[in-house]
């Protein structure tokens, strides 16, 4: 028979396991698909053990205030600026009340971790993130022995580039600091370089073009800052500007491999970009592609074979970014307040605007600002801007003091920036982008708090 200390070891090891199976599960099942439901389950879980932890969230709000500013606002939209409210609180429930659990559990994560002695917490966080990755390259391996080629373009069991992209940039940022400044010895430097390959070799073979190039700009972001903020920046000052001289030729050599794979998706981006700029993006939208043609004609712009490429790329391809993203400001600043909280919101007001459906189908403006506007109004983007800038602030800080906590400042500084970043190319703050990003953030900012104030002791 169990004594009561044996009864209450038992309970704490089963809570410890229960926490850490749901941190390192939920992580991963972000960028999986069809997994929705797990994903879940160990949202309840973590928040019931982190509970059960009793961190002190008093102080993590008193540090990010715009954080509960913007929870507030999101009720207030709801109840007193929704057009529906029954449709306005289930599109709440199903992503904005989802972003304010997991801001919860990450920072009721990172308060807890931070206890503890933590020395590759990034290191795992970051294999954690990237086990869609892995999952894709067996697949694509498998893939490519069966067929006898590489089968460029090939997703394996994701339906979306992006289960690529968002992963391998979080991923390899937490990777890269953690190679900077938590690394011991040749063997861990080494495998955080070959995971921070997997990072890019990944998405580059899905043919995930900014899933490519923001992984690659997360690390030259991470090295800028790591080169000019706090004392490094005399340390090994020739070995840095190699190494940045080697990173630019890699880069160069990865775009060149993309071009040569495929012509068409690399090359021209820039002209295919450019036609988004044409013509009144709304009407193009509504009335149908001849209507730009039309346009460029009257202005005396000869249809030739490169400019109907661009025409069609409006329709589906890179200028579709371009104008969805110009028919998208215009129509925020027509629903200030936004539409129903909802992420079809674009799609909603694009058919207001135009009487009916649209000739030009597009799901979303490809920019996570204007769609946050559109779906819980300008107000609500730009306090969720603050929120983001604010966790960039408190993260630059660590890093500069130099105190214990400056890894985690890294992390958080470099996350927050290049995420406010990727959302202007990409409309990443929805699904499971958001949910992933209130949770690194918080638990970021958690580790940062804890590390400041607390000696590392164990969980139990």
């Amino acid at each position: 028979m169990l004594t009561p200390n044996k009864t209450n070891t038992s309970l704490l090891r089963l809570q410890k396991t229960i926490f850490f199976l749901a941190l390192f599960l939920v992580i991963p099942l972000w960028n999986i698909p069809h997994t929705i439901a797990g994903r879940y389950i160990c949202e309840g879980l973590l928040l019931i053990t982190v509970l059960s932890y009793k961190p002190d969230w008093k102080e993590f709000f008193q540090k990010n205030k715009f954080l509960l500013v913007f929870f507030t606002y999101l009720f207030i939209q709801l109840i007193f600026f929704s057009q529906d409210f029954q449709i306005a609180f289930s599109n709440f429930r199903g992503e904005w009340m989802h972003f304010i659990l997991f801001s919860i559990i990450g920072a009721g994560v990172g308060l807890t971790l931070g206890k503890k002695d933590s020395s590759k917490l990034l290191l795992y966080l970051g294999i954690a993130f990237s086990i869609p990755l892995y999952i894709h390259l067996v697949l694509f391996l498998v893939k490519a022995i069966s067929i006898g080629a590489i089968p460029w373009r090939y997703w394996g069991i994701s339906e979306i580039h992006g289960d690529f992209g968002y992963p391998a940039l979080e991923a390899i940022m937490l990777f890269f600091t953690y190679y900077l400044y938590q690394a011991k010895g040749r063997r861990e430097r080494y495998l955080a370089i070959c995971l921070m390959l997997i990072c890019i070799i990944s998405p580059f073979l899905a043919e995930s073009r900014g899933g490519t190039g923001f992984a690659i700009a997360g690390i030259f972001f991470i090295f800028i800052a790591h080169f000019f903020i706090g004392n490094t920046i005399k340390a090994g000052l020739y070995k840095k500007i190699l190494r940045l001289f080697i990173a630019i030729f890699l880069i160069v050599c990865t775009f060149q491999i993309g071009v040569m794979s495929d012509p068409t998706r690399w090359g021209g981006i820039l002209s295919r970009l450019s036609m988004g700029f044409q013509g009144n993006p709304s009407e193009v939208y509504c009335n149908g592609i001849e209507s730009l043609k039309d346009t460029l004609t009257s202005k005396g712009i000869i249809i030739t074979p490169e400019i109907q490429k661009g025409l069609d790329s409006v329709v589906d391809g890179d200028g579709a970014r371009m104008m969805a993203a110009r028919s998208g400001s215009m129509l925020a600043l027509k629903n200030p307040m936004g539409i129903d909280q909802s992420k079809q919101a674009y799609q909603q007001a694009i058919t207001t605007f135009c009487g009916g459906p649209p000739k030009i189908f597009i799901s979303h403006a490809h920019d996570a600002w204007i769609d946050t506007a559109l779906a819980i109004g300008i107000p609500g983007a730009m306090l969720l801007l603050l929120v983001l800038f604010q966790y960039a602030r408190l993260g630059y800080r660590a890093l500069k003091d130099n105190s214990t906590a400056f890894p985690y400042g890294m992390a958080l500084f470099a996350s927050a920036c290049m995420w406010i970043l990727r959302g202007l190319l990409d409309s990443t703050m929805r699904d499971q982008m958001l949910e992933m990003q209130a949770f690194i953030f918080a638990l970021l900012l958690g580790m940062i708090i804890s590390k400041a104030k607390s000696k590392p002791i164990t969980l139990d």
